[in-house]
């Protein structure tokens, strides 16, 4: 990662990286593919999506304002119920106006802030009703 124009590989990066002992390592691939190769992102997050924790995934992307970058990848370990990954694939269904997604996203993962989404929708709902 260090000297990526000169030596990275993909395929070879992606057979490497599960069989690395340091979870930290996962983290910095995350944030080079962030930065060097963010179309590849989704893809070496699905080879590390056994070994990493998906909510620090989530704040990564968040932090980075790229969150819908990685919505292939959140849809894909969805079915872990992780709250950060719910609440932000529901996030981002809301922004896309995607009701039929949300509904079945609230449907099959209950682990999410329903008071918040119901807010976050109820607002979205009211400022339609005054146009």
């Amino acid at each position: 990662m260090n000297h990526s124009p000169e030596a990275w590989d993909h395929m070879q990066f992606k057979d490497i990286a599960v069989k690395v002992a340091n979870v930290e390592l996962y983290y910095k691939a995350v944030h080079f593919y962030l930065e060097e190769h963010p179309d590849l992102i989704n893809d070496v997050l699905n080879v590390l999506a056994l070994r990493v924790d998906h909510t620090r995934v989530v704040d990564i992307m968040r932090k980075a304002g790229q969150l819908p970058l990685v919505k292939p990848y959140m849809v894909a370990v969805q079915s872990n119920n992780v709250s950060a990954v719910n609440e932000a694939l529901n996030e981002i269904y809301v922004e896309e106006e995607d009701y039929d997604r949300l509904r079945e996203s609230i449907d099959l993962h209950d682990n999410f802030d329903q008071i918040g989404l119901a807010q976050k929708v109820g607002s979205i709902a009211l400022v339609f009703s005054h146009v």
